[in-house]
């Protein structure tokens, strides 16, 4: 598996338009349906990861700005003995993407990713945890966000390449 993380970019950037196409067999030809599709996202999302150390890639960590609710800010400023608004000027910026997260770190890489390793891991935002959502349900409906996943995450990119064969689909145009 490629874990090589400019190769992997390099990669998703030739398929781009590939991947396009994937999503729009996925939603138009493919024919089976949206919970057997989930069911072979989650075995092969379990095969890959059990191939690739995150620890070693970090690549989330390095080029994703995570949100933080209300509460996640209050809890990650507490473990760092921290007070919220000393929290917030030191670490956060107000979000403007319209979601529930009303905060995200300033700076990439995340400003807690130390060797590799998250330094807050236990108290980690929620986006970090399930990131990169693989295992949620309704992939078919997920697939723009899983193609902008495939230029930061090896998971991600071999999960999409492994579900091209396995699912039928045509490189072809």
């Amino acid at each position: 598996m490629a874990v090589d993380l400019v190769h992997i970019r390099q990669l998703a950037e030739r398929k781009e338009d590939e991947n396009f196409r994937f999503r729009q067999f996925l939603k138009t030809r493919c024919s089976l349906d949206p919970d057997e599709i989930d069911r072979r996202v989650l075995e092969t999302t379990r095969r890959v990861w059990a191939g690739i150390d995150c620890t070693t890639c970090a690549n989330c960590c390095r080029e994703i700005k995570p949100g933080f609710s209300e509460e996640e800010l209050d809890r990650v400023a507490r473990r760092l003995g921290m007070g919220r608004q000393q929290f917030i000027e030191t670490y956060l910026e107000s979000s403007d993407d319209g979601s529930r997260k009303l905060w995200r770190t300033r700076v990439t890489p995340c400003p807690f990713l130390k060797d590799n390793l998250c330094s807050i891991y236990e108290d980690r935002p929620a986006e970090c945890s399930g990131y990169p959502y693989l295992y949620q349900p309704d992939f078919v409906f997920r697939t723009m966000g899983m193609i902008e996943r495939t230029f930061t995450c090896p998971i991600v990119y071999e999960v999409m390449e492994e579900l091209k064969k396995s699912l039928g689909f045509s490189k072809r145009r």
